[in-house]
């Protein structure tokens, strides 16, 4: 079984993901993308079928959304019940660097929820944290 990754977005930031990836971590064969509504003549729903009838049955799939409940995300939706299917939503750089980087980890279920609780932990409002550690430290 062979495990890719679909960066899903509307317009072209599931691109511009990719070329950061790529810019930290070299080029990876393993990454599609599908950037939603930047040609009116392409329907989202075909786009998506499109896209997964490239893969194996077997193949697994972890598709990260940009946004939950969204159309890109409601597309992808459809395909839970497909064996080896994982979907997230929230694309982001650190998610996908820790989900990329953990590759020895053959238990995608805890591979994907370690990814997000650091992806998490990465969101900070500046002033805060930095005020905070501040004060922390003139403390000591």
């Amino acid at each position: 079984m062979k495990r890719h990754y679909i960066f899903a977005s509307h317009g072209t930031f599931a691109n511009g993901l990719l070329n950061s990836v790529e810019l930290i971590l070299g080029k990876q064969p393993d990454i599609h993308t599908l950037c939603a509504y930047v040609d009116d003549d392409v329907d989202l729903t075909q786009q998506v079928e499109s896209l997964l009838a490239n893969f194996l049955a077997d193949d697994e799939l972890i598709v990260i959304t940009d946004i939950f409940a969204g159309s890109v995300n409601n597309e992808f939706v459809r395909f839970l019940s497909r064996p080896h299917f994982h979907l997230l939503s929230g694309l982001n750089l650190p998610l996908i660097i820790d989900l990329l980087i953990s590759t020895q980890e053959r238990d995608t279920d805890k591979l994907i929820s370690e990814a997000l609780a650091s992806a998490k932990e990465s969101i900070q409002y500046c002033n805060h944290t930095i005020a905070s550690a501040t004060t922390i430290d003139k403390d000591f």
